[in-house]
């Protein structure tokens, strides 16, 4: 036996110290219906001998005392029938196990470690006492197995913890205003009186997070032992016949079983910690964790499902988690575990964490998650990965799970960060079968994100090791391995956002769907960093009737720690923001859109202090316009910004100009034309004809910035390029127009196209020699080869050419780029040699 348990110890240590890398289904108001629950296996402690804590017999004539270290005795079911002093350790040997008898009870230890069963409850007959389990440290720095200190451990063990079923949580019926009492509720709650509860807040600042007290219950009224020191919104809006919900959240806190350190655990920030590994099941609901997750330690979160493999018969549900120190439920190397009608309150770090990216099949729905912090340097609190400083109410690593009907309120952070890997992360780090960044999304749908930074974020995955974050691209494929295979478009449904100081929505990849939105009072609505990515459906409101506190009064969060503000004073804000690759916005209502004296507002835009390239061929369909919302309104360009110089987006239908197929643009190389009309209360101006993106590289990687680009008029802009390198310019032309490129300096090779466009259509550029060369060799269509040299004719002639000739005339290089038939592109290569070296 002894040799087992040291083979066994040294096991469960190399798994944890190799992860330092890396980090009541009565509840749910969204409608969502309970996951199904397979049938549990009958643990095989089911038939054991049953003999009672309290009997002489168990213990061989000697009941436990203070401070022992307490095996159980072997094949037997020990029901726990009084509360025991406090001991040194517990351990569940495999083969027993440990009950609690239908009491109040309180079992206090250093740490519990269970290897055979723990229970409390039964999911037919859930515990109707008080039941608390309490994780003392009077011997500070144990490792117990590997798991640390204070830990309740289940290693190949089952933990079944089943507590009074209750509304996990509900929304407010009408507006609950700073100093009342009385709370209204949607659903009248079972809740008894001294009961805590979060009341999430409905401003920019999650600090209006409120922990309040039940004094009593009567129907859907609850009245507070102690006024509200804050407002908290109450409004369901329909407009254009679409729903904006801004209700605060009102979650139950306490639980008839409880998972809690020791006070002490307040103040040293070293709480309990449930850890459940090997072959173990847990399935855990109706149970309250406080004081837990160990301040800036690796693997110490308040629960852990930790590499359980595939885990469809345990769950986390129905349970309430707050004041932890680190994380709040962390999921790793598990997959297919059902979390579901949780709440959180007062966290620190990502909450609900997803951890290496290869968990898939996890069932999150109708989850409450409030408070969560950044971590607080005067606390001696710092990030366990970078991304931690901006922390997500949920961090979900792979798309393959669903999540649905959940909620992230008060977030300092992100509230839905879908940080995809290119592959799985930390222990997971050898599974390059798994593409992370290419898999199907799961169902995402019917989530809330309010009262925070960003409500949704697909962008910014973990790089290969883990611990920072890179700039991520999702683009779902049918087959994973192969990115030449089909599109799986991924579809983010019925998503709301309000209230977020940056953006309720960011997406950056490809094929990606936003419907049935509702998103309103954020900084900006949406913006997708993306290409083929459309917002169908949806509900945009600038301003609302939840005013709130004007965001720039917003300095601080919980604590009166500094926040970044939402937005400067003179922030233009606006619903829809275009940005790079082919994105849209379809069939789509706005409202509250409304400049004052201070800034800007409007429906529509382009991302602000942009440097990148975009294309203009970005499109608005079907835009329903509820007041009168300004509706585009583009800022003055800044000089060394090229996107902000090209902002261009078609209006297809003429929803937003008044007339289908005009643009609208800010560009000085457009909007001089005569066939345009000023807009000044949008900074720009309605044009006819078709729009492309021209594009210059400076292949040698030298510096030819600035490059200015002049029309046939005169209009010129100077563009600075790109801030990765400053070697590829981009701006917006008319099709079958005529410009001047002009690089500051020469270059042995250029690669100048357009792209996205039609065969036939045409454009006329004229470079001076001076920056190419005298006697420059041109290839055409990425062939640089001499069957794909361009020829030279006289000027005069080149107009009459279909995209195989150039000209040389007034020490200018006089190119007609030609998109050749089966062809969406025409691109030319111009080199100062016979061949580009």
């Amino acid at each position: 036996m002894r040799a087992s348990r040291l083979t066994l110890a040294l096991t469960v240590c190399t798994l944890l110290l190799s992860c330092g890398g890396t980090s009541a289904g009565t509840g749910t108001p969204t409608g969502t219906p309970p996951a199904a629950t397979p049938p549990a296996a009958t643990p095989p402690t089911a038939t054991l001998p049953t003999a009672n804590w309290s009997d002489l017999a168990t213990w061989g004539g000697a009941l436990p005392a203070a401070g022992a270290n307490v095996t159980l005795p072997a094949g037997k079911r020990v029901i726990l029938d009084v509360s025991p002093p406090a001991l040194a350790g517990l351990t569940i040997p495999a083969g027993s196990a440990l009950e609690f008898a239908e009491q109040d009870l309180t079992l206090t230890s250093e740490w519990v470690m269970v290897h055979g069963e723990l229970r409390v409850g039964r999911e037919d007959a859930p515990f109707t006492h008080q039941a608390d389990i309490v994780l003392t440290d009077a011997t500070p720095g144990e490792d117990v197995m590997g798991m640390g200190d204070r830990v309740l451990g289940v290693m190949d063990g089952t933990l079944e913890l089943h507590g009074q079923k209750k509304l996990a949580w509900t929304r407010l019926a009408t507006t609950a205003t700073a100093g009342t009492s009385t709370l209204t509720l949607e659903k009248a709650p079972d809740w008894a009186p001294g009961s805590a509860l979060t009341l999430t807040s409905t401003d920019f600042d999650p600090g209006q997070t409120e922990q309040v007290v039940v004094q009593r219950v009567s129907g859907t009224q609850v009245t507070l032992a102690v006024p509200l020191k804050h407002t908290h919104w109450a409004q369901t809006t329909t407009l254009g016949g679409r729903t904006l919900v801004e209700r605060a959240e009102v979650g139950l806190l306490t639980r008839n079983i409880r998972v809690a350190a020791s006070e002490d655990a307040s103040q040293s920030q070293l709480g309990a910690h449930v850890m459940i590994m090997g072959t173990s099941a847990a399935r855990i609901e109706g149970t309250e964790f406080t004081r837990v997750g160990q301040v800036n330690t690796l693997r110490r979160y308040p629960v852990h499902f930790h590499r359980l493999g595939s885990a469809p018969g345990s769950y986390f549900r129905g349970n309430a988690i707050h004041q932890s120190f680190n994380r709040c439920l962390v999921v790793h190397g598990t997959s297919g575990l059902r979390v579901q009608d949780n709440v959180t309150y007062d966290s620190v770090g990502h909450c609900v964490f997803l951890e290496d990216g290869d968990e898939t099949g996890t069932q999150l729905t109708g989850n409450l998650v409030t408070l969560v912090q950044r971590p607080d340097k005067d606390r001696g609190q710092t990030p366990l990965l970078d991304s931690d400083r901006d922390p997500a109410g949920y961090w979900i690593t792979h798309p393959a799970n669903t999540v649905t009907g959940n909620v992230a309120a008060g977030v300092e952070g992100t509230g839905f960060w879908l940080a995809f890997p290119e592959h799985p992360t930390g222990l997971a780090a050898g599974r390059t079968d798994l593409w992370n960044r290419r898999t199907p999304l799961g169902d995402f749908s019917g989530n809330v994100a309010h009262s925070g930074h960003r409500g949704l974020n697909v962008d910014h995955g973990p790089r290969a090791d883990g611990s920072h974050t890179e700039v991520t691209y999702y683009m779902p494929r049918v087959n994973p391995s192969d990115p030449k295979s089909a599109p799986a478009p991924a579809t983010f449904a019925a998503f709301t956002a309000y209230k977020q100081r940056d953006h309720g929505i960011w997406l950056r990849g490809e094929y990606l769907t936003v419907a049935g939105a509702a998103l309103a009072d954020n900084g900006v609505g949406a913006t997708f960093a993306s290409d083929q990515t459309t917002l169908t459906g949806s509900l945009l409101v600038g301003e609302t009737a939840n005013v709130g506190r004007p965001p720039s009064w917003e300095k601080t969060g919980a604590g009166g720690r500094s926040l970044p503000r939402p937005w400067e004073p003179d922030f233009p804000i606006r619903g829809f923001q275009f940005y790079d690759g082919h994105v849209s916005i379809t069939d789509t209502a706005l409202s509250g859109f409304h400049p004052n004296s201070v800034r800007q507002a409007s429906g529509l835009g382009y991302l602000t202090k942009n440097a990148f390239a975009l294309e203009p061929t970005n499109a608005a369909r079907g835009v329903t316009w509820l007041d009168d919302s300004l509706r585009v309104y583009l800022p003055p360009a800044q000089a060394d910004r090229d996107g902000d110089k090209a902002a261009t987006f078609l209006d297809t239908d003429g929803s937003v100009t008044g007339t289908a197929g005009q643009t609208v643009t800010g560009s000085a190389l457009l909007k001089d034309a005569p066939d345009c009309a000023a807009r000044p209360a949008w900074g720009a101006s309605v044009c006819g004809g078709t729009y492309a993106r021209l594009w210059l590289n400076d292949v040698t990687g030298g510096k030819v910035a600035p490059v200015a680009v002049t029309n046939a008029r005169g209009a010129s802009v100077a563009l600075t390029g790109t801030p990765d390198d400053f070697t590829y310019f981009s701006t917006s032309v008319r099709v079958g127009g005529a410009y001047a490129l002009s690089p500051s300096a020469a270059s042995t090779h250029l690669r100048v196209g357009v792209g996205d466009r039609q065969p036939g259509e045409t454009l006329t550029l004229t470079i001076p020699l001076s920056a190419v060369g005298p006697a420059p060799a041109l290839y055409r269509d990425w062939w640089i080869d001499e069957r794909n040299r361009l020829k030279q004719v006289a000027l005069s002639a080149l107009a009459a050419t279909t995209g195989d000739s150039y000209a040389l005339d007034s020490g200018a290089l006089h190119l007609k780029l030609v998109v050749q038939e089966k062809r969406d592109f025409a691109v030319v290569d111009i080199c100062a040699a016979a061949l580009c070296r």
